[in-house]
């Protein structure tokens, strides 16, 4: 009878669990140690690194969302995953689009991005940018906090693009900014040139209200600003102060005239082969995101406005009878978009959307 202490170790199992199971002397130890050396080797190189990448600044709420989700991440995997943060689009030259590409190949395991561009993919995702769409932020956050049938639907349909969602995360609205004059009514916006998203839907939006929409990707606006080759631009107030925008913008208008959610994507193909329990991790840490996000977006908000006051920029509130005159401009877009969207689904996200 072959005593266990002697028998072969198993270099699948772990080493050191054997040894204390069969009592081995004391004397062997050094010597066992060195043998299972391998397979200490083998657990090391299991370790998952991934990459999460974005293009917003190092400041910008979104960035210190993914560096909630990469440091929960890594403590709640004690070590078995190694993320890592990419913000400012490192990964591609500050190009959204190429990101989300990267992430549909696998090159990156996460991808946060907006809507708006998820809807070069899946036109729906653009419903949630129809302008004076939401009642007011509550509106946004009760959309993203639910197990809305909408986003479902939206995100069945990029399963066939090989990315999913596991997080969505409210933003603020889009407000104006721009170098030439104060928006406060539509016959202030006509004329200006302001950069959009490459987001068809942005640029109907811009045409619909007799400015003139310039599509260009996110890397390329401050230096676009500073030469003065568009007069503005539209986004929530973390972009506006974390990108600096104050320094080559003197004016913003609120007017809450549009939202987007930023999306936690994952390569689709990379997530159903994940391990279950690593998968439980990072949906688990997923899921506590967008508390996290929200409670950043409703603290930065008016703290943000006094800050870009303080940066000498002017803020002009814009009055409800201005806003239904530019809600009444952008009719034809909701027509338009109706029909492209579906009139059923669309009808079904306004009915889901007044229960938030």
């Amino acid at each position: 009878m072959i005593d266990k202490e002697f028998m072969p170790l198993d270099l699948s199992k772990d080493c050191f669990n054997q040894i204390i199971e069969r009592k081995i002397p004391y004397f062997l130890l050094i010597v066992l140690t060195l043998i299972s050396y391998g397979c200490l080797q083998k657990d090391e190189n299991d370790q998952l690194d991934l990459k999460i990448s974005l293009v917003n600044a190092p400041s910008d709420i979104v960035t210190l969302g993914a560096i909630f989700l990469s440091e929960n991440i890594n403590q709640r995997s004690f070590g078995k995953i190694a993320s890592q943060v990419y913000h400012s689009g490192v990964l591609s030259g500050g190009k959204g689009s190429a990101e989300i590409e990267l992430c549909q190949q696998g090159s990156i395991e996460i991808h946060i991005t907006t809507t708006a561009y998820l809807a070069n993919l899946v036109k729906k995702t653009s419903i949630f940018s129809l302008p004076f769409l939401f009642r007011d932020i509550d509106q946004v956050v009760g959309l993203a906090k639910s197990e809305s049938v909408t986003l479902k639907k939206i995100n069945n349909e990029l399963h066939d693009k090989n990315i999913h969602v596991i997080a969505w995360w409210p933003r603020g609205f889009r407000q104006l900014t721009n170098s030439k004059r104060p928006v406060r009514n539509m016959e202030d916006i006509q004329g200006l040139k302001f950069r959009v998203m490459t987001n068809q839907l942005f640029v109907d939006n811009m045409n619909a209200m007799g400015a003139h929409p310039v599509p260009m990707d996110w890397g390329e606006v401050y230096n676009a600003l500073q030469l003065k080759t568009i007069d503005g631009q539209e986004n929530a107030e973390d972009v506006i102060f974390s990108s600096r925008l104050y320094e080559v913008q003197e004016y913003m208008t609120i007017w809450d005239y549009s939202t987007d959610y930023e999306v936690v994507l994952v390569n689709f193909n990379w997530w159903k082969g994940l391990d279950e329990n690593i998968r439980r991790i990072i949906q688990d840490v997923a899921d506590e995101s967008v508390d996290y996000q929200v409670k950043l977006l409703e603290k930065n908000t008016m703290e943000l406005r006094e800050k870009i006051t303080r940066n000498k920029m002017q803020i002009y509130y814009m009055d409800l009878e201005d806003k239904l005159v530019f809600r009444n401009a952008v009719k034809p877009v909701w027509d338009e978009y109706t029909r492209l969207f579906g009139p059923e689904f669309t009808i079904s996200f306004l009915e889901e959307l007044e229960n938030y």
